[in-house]
């Protein structure tokens, strides 16, 4: 049975994500986001890093029943409007999260496929890895509203045969066949020397907006992305609107990137934003 939210309520999102100290991805950094474009953020952790602005030095994963145990906490004390999933760390919680989204479909989930996921592509043991990756695609994608990922990533996991090719085809519609409604790929080469966010739907629609110039280095942009299309979606609007207001989003947080440290820079992140619809309580979420 769906609560009934006060009118004093902003659309709850609960992400499923990792804690990095330096604030610049993960539970931290999604919170945010979620507070700047008008939504509030609650949390199941995934991990834990031990980071600083360079990169990781150690993860430590929360087993799956905590996670699971979390979820379900909030789940049966509040209204989400949406779901976004970033950085898991093992097959089974992979598992335990795709049986809570399948519990609470009426709300969209987004499942974020990032640098963080998993940590590191260059773990000790890459068939591990490959595992990880398996599960989350079989079991995670066929439930995702949208996919948030980088076209350098995805064709990584293709030229790595991480992802089996179907068909013969490798190129970002392959997310759509493997079970995602719609797919985002960000930094897409539409032709040579030209690169735009590409989303694709599950009735051949296609949208694109110009990629933002990168003068600089800066961490976690496709995680950004991800959970400010996830807020769009917890305000009800349609997967092109998300997608148009997290790009927007994306692209003045990039413009306002500072350097907190020796590595790389980090996106503004609350910066005073427009969205695309004053923000509401939908009884029923799209999905």
């Amino acid at each position: 049975m769906m609560k009934q939210l006060p009118d004093t309520c902003p659309p709850l999102t609960l992400i499923f994500g990792a804690f990095n100290p330096t604030g610049s991805e993960g539970l931290p950094a999604d919170a945010v986001t979620c507070a700047a474009l008008g939504s509030h953020a609650l949390g199941a952790l995934t991990g834990t890093y031990i980071a600083d602005s360079s990169g990781s030095q150690q993860i430590n994963p929360i087993i799956a029943e905590q996670i699971d145990e979390q979820a379900r906490t909030l789940l049966e004390d509040v209204q989400i409007a949406a779901f976004k999933v970033g950085a898991l760390f093992s097959p089974e919680a992979a598992s335990v999260i795709a049986q809570i989204i399948a519990d609470y479909s009426e709300s969209p989930m987004v499942l974020h496929l990032g640098q963080s996921y998993l940590g590191s592509e260059s773990a000790d043991d890459p068939d591990e890895y490959d595992v990880m990756v398996g599960a989350t695609l079989e079991l995670l994608l066929p439930q995702t509203h949208i996919v948030v990922i980088d076209e350098a990533r995805l064709k990584h996991w293709f030229n790595d045969d991480v992802i089996e090719h179907l068909d013969g085809a490798n190129g970002p519609g392959e997310l759509l066949t493997l079970g995602a409604n719609w797919a985002l790929v960000l930094n897409h080469a539409q032709r040579p020397g030209h690169l735009v966010h590409l989303l694709l739907g599950p009735e051949a629609q296609t949208f694109s907006w110009p990629a933002w110039p990168k003068p600089h280095r800066v961490q976690d942009l496709s995680g950004l992305v991800a959970t400010a299309v996830t807020v769009g979606l917890a305000q009800g609007l349609a997967p092109f609107e998300a997608c148009e207001q997290a790009c927007a989003y994306a692209a003045q947080s990039l413009n306002g990137a500072f350097q907190a440290g020796m590595g790389a820079r980090v996106a503004r992140r609350f910066i005073p934003f427009q969205t695309t619809q004053t923000p509401h309580n939908p009884k029923a979420p799209s999905t």
